[in-house]
């Protein structure tokens, strides 16, 4: 509502095509996406006076029933009656990941547990929580687990070199760890084999890292520094 004695103003409404699923907000700007019982997925900037569409996505074959930011706001999480769950860069649109969740059912409910783990639910009413976590360890190796199951699901090579931090970055494309020998070395998800790059220059081992943003890191050194 305005002062009194001027006129009262209502924000314009997002007008769609398609019937509309699912939305969520962005935590931190004034973004809204969108999805859509055709498969797409429609990214806005709201406002009180006007919208902005910035992108839109056909991401799916099938209905799309859910769509959750990160916490962040950096990635987005849909899911689609097909079974399947994407995620999303907000800026661009882009598909980061696709998997499917083990449903046989079709998936209508998401919730984003943390970075690395995911509950979905499905028309049957079955609920499945999915992830896979990174260990670095004091034996020179890297290692995946699929938390649904008791086995190893991937092992890097031996670093020569005990890795006693990691934390993923660039929206969980990117996983960056440090070392004994104050080494930061840079994976590739999914490619467990050998690091793709490091990073030189900790005089001291390298104990802690904590993600700023999803380019931006700092870390903490048994020196008692952090960078």
């Amino acid at each position: 509502m305005t002062n009194k004695g001027s006129s009262t103003k209502t924000v314009p409404p997002l007008q769609f095509k398609q019937s509309v699923f699912h939305f969520d907000t962005h935590p931190t700007e004034p973004i809204i996406v969108s999805g859509l019982i055709n498969g797409k997925i429609q990214c806005h900037r709201y406002g009180t006076l006007a919208h902005e569409e910035l992108w839109i996505k056909k991401a799916f074959t099938k209905s799309c029933r859910g769509v959750q930011f990160n916490s962040d706001g950096s990635g987005l999480y849909s899911i689609s009656k097909d079974k399947t769950i994407l995620l999303l860069d907000t800026k661009t649109g882009e598909i980061i990941k696709s998997r499917e969740m083990g449903h046989e059912h079709p998936i209508n409910a998401l919730l984003s547990l943390n970075e690395n783990m995911l509950a979905t639910g499905d028309d049957q009413g079955v609920i499945k929580v999915t992830g896979e976590k990174l260990y670095s360890s004091g034996d020179g190796y890297l290692s995946t687990w699929d938390i649904r199951k008791p086995d190893l699901a991937a092992m890097s090579d031996h670093m020569e070199d005990e890795l006693l931090s990691i934390q993923l970055v660039k929206n969980g494309r990117k996983a960056v760890v440090g070392s004994q020998d104050g080494i930061l070395s840079l994976w590739s998800w999914g490619d467990w084999g050998d690091y793709k790059d490091r990073i030189v220059g900790h005089p001291h081992s390298i104990d802690a890292i904590c993600k700023i943003d999803e380019d931006t890191i700092c870390t903490g050194s048994s020196d008692g520094m952090i960078r």
